[in-house]
């Protein structure tokens, strides 16, 4: 295939845009910047715009380790929106699944695969949503049983589902959820009169944070992005 339409077929822009990203040199195949826009690719050639790998998926797929005073947004309001911290490349591409607060760090993933991302934060498929949380007093570990048995009222005529706890020390704890209410967790730390002091998104479904820096992305390889498609039960030709 050639290289131009490589990159129009992936969605980034069209074949006229292609062009004139090649032709600037943010374009590299193995690691080396080439201009040819008629240059012919192969399925093993690595393709990198702007250093970043297009993996050969017909979506884009991302996360973002979120830092605090940031929204999930896609214009500044309050605070800067999360769209600043991705490349031009994908700014008008992709859109977030769900949202974090602005007091809230961690995992945000973003993607153009529409139904992917409905999928994804619907209640339906239980995605579970796990957070590294720090409260302002002792845990008690009896809250674990509690919130294993869900059916918890969190105020305003809703009930947060089963939820898992593990209690890290007298501060710390984690807590998968699969709802994804509006601020669910700190309604629930909230009913046993706790303040949720930091909290930060560590994994959604089976895509883990890791090493990634704060304010940095990464795009989804492959396999992690099967890996969302297996979860959402989603078949590739339904994607379309």
């Amino acid at each position: 295939m050639r290289l131009d339409r490589f990159l129009a077929t992936h969605g980034f822009c069209s074949r006229n845009s292609s062009k004139k990203i090649i032709n600037s040199g943010r374009v590299a195949v193995n690691d080396k910047v080439t201009t040819v826009n008629d240059m012919q690719i192969s399925g093993t050639d690595i393709i990198k715009v702007d250093g970043q790998i297009i993996e050969n998926i017909p979506y884009a797929t991302i996360i973002i380790n979120k830092p605090q005073n940031f929204m999930c947004s896609m214009i500044d309001e309050k605070y800067p929106s999360v769209m600043n911290l991705i490349p031009d490349l994908y700014q008008k591409r992709v859109r977030m699944v769900g949202r974090l607060d602005a007091d809230t760090t961690g995992l945000l993933i973003l993607t153009d695969n529409g139904v992917l991302n409905a999928r994804l934060a619907h209640p339906k498929y239980e995605i579970d949503k796990t957070y590294a949380v720090t409260v302002n007093h002792i845990l008690r570990p009896e809250l674990i049983e509690t919130l294993k048995q869900g059916n918890l009222d969190i105020g305003r005529g809703e009930f947060a589902a089963s939820a898992k706890l593990v209690i890290l020390d007298e501060y710390h704890c984690e807590i998968t959820v699969h709802e994804g209410k509006y601020h669910e967790v700190k309604r629930i730390f909230g009913k046993f009169n706790y303040d949720v002091v930091e909290l930060k998104r560590i994994s959604f479904g089976p895509i883990e944070l890791g090493d990634l820096e704060e304010g940095k992305i990464r795009l989804l390889t492959s396999d992690e992005y099967e890996s969302l498609l297996v979860a959402t039960r989603l078949k590739k030709e339904e994607q379309l």
